[in-house]
């Protein structure tokens, strides 16, 4: 494999792909939401047992399901390959809620087996391609490149919303998932409320979002590579991909907005087999030196003190698992209606059977009318 192919499957894991592109608005902007979780105390960090195996229980197609691929979602774009979409709806009549699935960027093949689980619940789920760059082209994530890939998503979920009703979907429940670099996105999507892209065919208006599912992102690029894909570096060089890439500074735009973080039981187990090299559980050193690689990302200290509150930093070693947990924290603090749910059994890229079952109470959870 070489170095740009492997640097795309670590973003499929970490955070973010390469994005090239332009949109028709960009983000707007603003801070944190939350409420309390049956799984984890704000106050307290997260116990992250080592599994001695991880069962994967991955469920089969459904005939209960109709699937629909590679729906155009745009027309032409600037930059970045014109969005398509699948649909998983279920065979029953509706009106169903909704629910769009974002992958990491460019893969929305990896959430199909997802996508059929959750439709076969009672949902109609749109599963997006966005963020992927034209064919020859190369870099390191860009602000501009990463803020375009998130107009895109944002054209996605506008397209979900116009054309619910067509496959029995309720746009009036509008649920929004990501997984990984998805999750990201999703966050951004929700919080930040980037316009959709120019030619987006489900109009220029992004709408309401009822609910945002969440499993793992890297909240804070804090898994990196040294040399595949170097957040370090590249945060250091611009730190305005943070405001692209993270909902920090845009989580009080709506404080109404119901989260379900998911997290799985040791997440690191898979990224660290996976990626060799990967720096995951990272070793903290003074998180106050104005050149510690925290300090960069979080200048304001905002982000330290939750992580200091929740004990993160007194091993030394700041986990994937503890980062998950800042942003269940701060929306917490907030006052936003938010759970924090731990997957038994499961890592970033693999649910248990056990896994699977909280996976999949996220999404009736997520629609409740509180």
């Amino acid at each position: 494999m070489d170095a740009r192919a492997t640097a795309g499957r670590l973003y499929v894991g970490l955070a973010v792909a390469v994005l090239l592109c332009g949109c028709a608005g960009g983000a707007s902007t603003t801070p944190p939401p939350a409420s309390p979780s049956a799984a984890a105390s704000p106050s307290t960090a997260i116990a992250t047992p080592t599994l001695a195996a991880t069962a994967t229980a991955d469920p089969a197609p459904t005939p209960n399901v109709v699937e629909t691929v590679d729906v155009a979602y745009e027309l032409a774009n600037a930059r970045l390959v014109p969005g398509v979409l699948d649909v998983y709806a279920p065979a029953k009549p509706g009106p169903w809620p909704v629910v769009v699935m974002l992958p990491p960027p460019g893969d929305k093949m990896a959430l199909m087996r997802y996508a059929r689980r959750v439709a076969d619940l009672g949902f109609v789920v749109f599963v997006p391609s966005y963020g992927r760059e034209p064919a020859g082209s190369a870099g390191a994530p860009t602000y501009d490149g990463v803020l375009a890939g998130n107009c895109q998503a944002a054209c996605a979920v506008a397209f979900a919303r116009t054309h619910a009703t067509e496959y029995g979907g309720d746009p009036a429940t509008m649920i929004v998932f990501g997984h990984s670099g998805g999750a990201n996105t999703a966050a951004m999507v929700a919080f930040a409320r980037p316009a959709p892209t120019a030619g987006c065919l489900g109009g220029t208006t992004l709408g309401a979002i009822d609910a945002l599912v969440t499993w793992e992102g890297n909240w804070l690029v804090s898994v990196t590579h040294p040399t595949i894909l170097d957040w370090d570096g590249m945060v250091a060089a611009d730190p305005r991909i943070m405001d692209a890439l993270m909902p920090w500074t845009y989580l009080a735009n709506d404080k109404g907005l119901k989260v379900v973080v998911l997290v799985s039981e040791d997440p690191s187990l898979s990224l660290e087999s996976e990626y060799p090299g990967a720096l995951v559980d990272r070793e903290v050193g003074d998180p106050w030196a104005a050149d510690s690689w925290l300090a960069v990302r979080d200048p304001s200290g905002d982000l330290r003190r939750q992580l200091e509150a929740n004990g993160a930093f007194a091993d030394g070693t700041l986990t994937f698992v503890e980062v998950q947990q800042l942003l269940y924290s701060v929306l917490e603090a907030q006052g936003n209606p938010a759970t924090l749910d731990v997957m038994p059994g499961s890592t970033h890229t693999s649910l248990s059977e056990e896994g699977w079952k909280v996976f999949l109470a996220a999404f009736p959870q997520a629609a409740a009318k509180d």
